[in-house]
């Protein structure tokens, strides 16, 4: 396969989970201010947790005055100076699909575009807060079929390969990312304290639909201990850490029919690596290392993952948030 062919299916993925993570992000917060069981008001900070997340608060920073809630939904929907924009990085997904029509299924290609120009036709036309859950529902069905399309249309070739590396890598970043934000939160300064901190981390939870799932394996008791480790270590749940270095990992070993060569031999080491490590870790031992310092190790290897990624297949240079 060409390596610009297996950067454009590989950043088509990156780019529309991008988007969803961003859409499911936006929704549990705007779900948050309403069901929020502490009545008092929605600071500023509560909303740049999402900038934080996104990645890029320098640029924020520098085109807003303040964290309003308004400033920030601007910034994660439609701006043009935010590359994780859910506008931009569905423009990008675009792009990518185009370059590959050849390769995807005519039905993802009509996806993908109709997404975009429903997009286009929101960021032109003047929003309020009330039609911003519309907007994230839209997304995350959008996404949601983008997907459907791929696993019920795609050969399980070099093709399918590429694009569940490039959406699964992307999946376990941002899980990192969003439990790093919301876990050390001090919930210690408000009334209920014991209200809030389950509200809290249900919201955490909703963030990768993941409640349901949760309240199967621990029951109805919501602990920061047992959000870390559905988040980190279990195996079943399709968007928790481990889960998803699985399938980079598992892509990768068919992609090379299971050998090891000598251009693809760091990132083999890589990814068996961190592997092993959540294999072997228990909840007890991360969080005893510091929850804050082993997610900040989890997103900085992911980010070594992908550049291994890029050199070993040639692919294009992309700074990765």
């Amino acid at each position: 396969m060409l390596s610009r062919v297996a950067d454009s299916l590989y950043w088509l993925t990156r780019n529309v989970e991008r988007a969803e993570n961003n859409a499911r992000l936006i929704a549990v917060k705007l779900t948050s201010r309403l069901e929020n069981a502490n009545p008092i008001e929605e600071t500023n900070q509560n909303w740049y947790e999402l900038v934080e997340i996104s990645g890029f608060q320098e640029v924020f920073d520098e085109e807003y005055n303040r964290s309003s809630d308004r400033n920030v939904l601007e910034f994660l929907l439609f701006s043009l100076k935010n590359p994780n924009s859910i506008l931009n990085t569905i423009t990008i997904a675009r792009e990518n699909a185009r370059a590959v029509r050849e390769i995807i299924p005519n039905e993802l290609w009509e996806s993908i575009n109709s997404f975009y120009l429903k997009l286009k036709r929101h960021s032109h036309t003047p929003w309020t807060m009330e039609e911003v859950n519309d907007l994230c529902e839209l997304v995350k069905k959008e996404s949601l079929l983008f997907q459907g399309i791929v696993e019920a249309t795609m050969p399980r070739g070099d093709a399918y390969l590429f694009m569940e590396m490039g959406k699964h890598l992307e999946r376990a970043e941002k899980a990192a990312r969003i439990l790093d934000v919301y876990y050390h939160k001090d919930l210690e300064c408000y009334q209920n304290k014991e209200i809030v901190e389950y509200h809290h981390w249900w919201s955490v939870l909703q963030s990768v639909s993941g409640h349901e799932a949760y309240i199967k394996t621990y029951r109805p008791l919501i602990k920061s201990r047992n959000v870390a480790e559905f988040f980190i270590l279990d195996a079943e749940f399709p968007r928790s850490m481990i889960y998803c270095i699985h399938k980079v990992r598992n892509a990768f070993v068919a992609l090379e029919d299971g050998h090891v060569e000598h251009y693809s031999e760091s990132l083999a080491q890589e990814l068996e690596h961190l592997t092993n490590d959540l294999i072997d870790f228990s909840i007890e031992e991360i969080l005893g290392q510091g929850a804050h310092a082993f997610l900040q190790s989890f997103q900085h290897r992911c980010m070594t993952i992908g550049m291994h990624i890029t050199k070993t297949y040639y692919l294009g240079e992309v700074v990765i948030p």
